[in-house]
């Protein structure tokens, strides 16, 4: 379901909304980990570091390619939006990037693990399939009890204490939105996959001026097509191993063999 499905949807989906439709689905998930690795290298590795430069370089060259492409046929592609609207083109490829970075792991990720957390928990499932419950509903839920984005690194700007602990200017700090996505103060059930319970106050696409700008396309590509989609058209889906997980800053399963009736 990881690699073979999720990971594959993903990726189809977002060489339409970066519009970067050229190359593979494979390809884009190899430039966007590329970027993801580089982005959490906090050790400083590298090999990383060497690996995400030339996932960058190779998605230049990509936009290098489409450009001529969509000054002649405009469509409502990132890129093209972007090119009609004027904007530098420094801009332009930093948005693509940043759409890449965050628009092909954390999807792969949430349609694999609610599509085991349904599996898991099959009085959900029942509640969706029957209209008690939407596959929004259900979408929300999961990215409140298991976020994909757990954590989020910022800079300190001013001086600030914080329960007695001082952080200075340009301490690191790591905001924990999976940690804020069970805060048993707010969430009736925190640590229950329960589609019941109301996941609005969860941060999982983060807030304020940091909120994910792919969020509505994230919601759409999930709730209304895949999660839909995989469960018409693979009856009988079951789980077909153990189902590990993985990550503190990219929280998402790191396999899942499924099989269903042909």
């Amino acid at each position: 379901m990881l690699r073979d499905i999720a990971m594959r949807i993903s990726g189809e989906a977002l060489k339409c909304i970066t519009g970067l439709t050229q190359i593979p689905w494979a390809e884009m998930d190899r430039v966007s980990q590329g970027m993801m690795d580089g982005i959490a290298n906090y050790a400083g590795d590298k090999a990383v570091e060497a690996r995400c430069h030339d996932a960058t370089a190779a998605i230049d060259r990509y936009i290098d390619e489409r450009m001529p492409v969509l000054r002649a046929a405009p469509d409502a592609s990132l890129l093209s939006v972007q090119m009609q609207a004027g904007l530098p083109e420094a801009a332009i490829r930093a948005n693509v990037k940043l759409a890449i970075s965050g628009g092909q792991n954390e999807p792969r990720d949430v349609i694999a693990g609610l599509t085991w957390a349904l599996l898991t928990h099959p009085d959900q499932l029942a509640m969706v399939r029957d209209g008690r419950a939407s596959w929004l509903q259900a979408f929300e839920e999961y990215g409140r009890w298991i976020a994909p984005v757990a954590m989020s690194p910022r800079r300190v700007v001013q001086r600030h204490v914080l329960h007695g602990v001082t952080l200075e200017p340009e301490d690191r700090v790591f905001l924990m939105f999976s940690s804020g996505n069970r805060d048993e103060s707010v969430f009736a059930r925190p640590d229950v996959f329960d589609l019941t319970q109301d996941a609005g106050p969860a941060v999982t696409f983060g807030a304020g001026p940091h909120f994910c700008a792919g969020a509505w396309a994230s919601r759409c590509l999930i709730a209304e097509v895949a999660m839909p989609m995989i469960f018409e058209r693979l009856p009988g889906l079951r789980l077909a191993g153990e189902v590990p997980f993985g990550g503190w800053a990219f929280r998402g399963p790191l396999r899942m063999p499924v099989a269903w009736d042909a």
